[in-house]
């Protein structure tokens, strides 16, 4: 079996913690390095958190590089009310062993494009700085990525504002970057990540694995379950960043259409939003995403129970 090369640009908060799980668990996937952002918290946490799941449920060979702690232009914005303090609601990890890369997010990924026999695709799965910073510094390793499979936006509905997503409000600049960069992009946004949620009695199934992964999972999950149930028409909580790598394992899961996207970087009510144009009548030539709708629900739970099965 043919190994999919990847690097992950996360801000580890509960779901990127999952996806980092997903795609360590994975025989499907060569991942070849992390890469972080600030984000759900701020810089310091969401590396001590990559650096805690990396180390303890990894094999232990996966590098993870410490990236920007700032958006491109604004000051940062971070989300520790459905996070937790830490970024991983009350679930605990063993203090990481491993120290961060030498190299910072941007050259590490250059570096590891640069170096490859065979193209790579990039997972970010948080505010796009990272990435963003990559593609203007180094405009010569478009030609080394496969494509972006990013978790953001949504073509029709937000959670920061009436249409834009989290990621994307964080900064806005930076998506525009990536979508503009000519670089093909699957986008995993809320269309399809508020319909892959954990209810109780699937947080109960991990939980029932008794293996390590399942225990922390169902752990960090109880904050954010909560909140979810509290403040959203879910009966569950929305595992956003585990959609991307989900995509990657099993695209025949998931419903999607290309649009040409462009973000909106101006607005005052509509800032961040990612306007995808889905119109018959639209140049279709002019088309940079494939834009994720929907999933079957059920193989999504069963892949993350699986997941925690054979993580350790």
């Amino acid at each position: 079996m043919k190994k999919i090369p990847v690097i992950m640009d996360v801000d580890t908060g509960i779901d990127d913690a999952v996806a980092l799980i997903l795609a360590m668990s994975s025989p499907q996937i060569d991942l070849k390095g992390v890469t972080v952002v600030a984000g759900n918290q701020i810089l310091e946490k969401t590396l001590y958190n990559t650096l805690s799941v990396v180390d303890y449920f990894g094999s232990g060979n996966i590098p993870v590089a410490k990236g920007a702690s700032k958006p491109l232009v604004r000051d940062l914005y971070f989300d520790a009310a459905t996070h937790g303090e830490s970024g991983l609601g009350t679930a605990q990890l063993p203090p990481p062993q491993i120290k961060p890369h030498h190299l910072d997010a941007v050259d590490f990924i250059r570096e590891t494009l640069e170096n490859s026999q065979e193209k790579i695709t990039l997972v970010p799965v948080g505010p796009l700085t990272n990435i963003a910073l990559l593609l203007m510094c180094y405009p010569h390793v478009k030609d080394k990525i496969d494509k972006i499979v990013m978790m953001g936006g949504g073509a029709f509905e937000g959670n920061m504002n009436a249409v834009c997503e989290f990621n994307l409000f964080v900064d806005p600049e930076a998506a525009q970057v990536v979508f503009d960069s000519g670089v093909e992009i699957v986008m995993c946004g809320l269309d399809i990540t508020m319909k892959s949620y954990t209810t109780m009695e699937d947080i109960l199934r991990i939980k029932a694995t008794g293996t390590a992964a399942g225990e922390f999972c169902a752990e960090a999950f109880g904050v954010y379950y909560d909140r979810y149930v509290n403040n959203s028409r879910l009966p569950g909580c929305a595992v956003h960043d585990a959609v991307a790598v989900t995509y990657l394992l099993h695209p025949e899961w998931i419903t999607s259409k290309r649009a040409n996207v462009k973000v909106d970087i101006e607005g005052t009510e509509t800032l961040g939003q990612t306007v995808c144009d889905f119109r018959e009548n639209r140049i279709k030539a002019l088309d940079n995403a494939t834009v994720c709708l929907d999933i079957d629900r059920e193989k999504f739970i069963d892949l993350l129970v699986n997941a925690c099965k054979s993580c350790k």
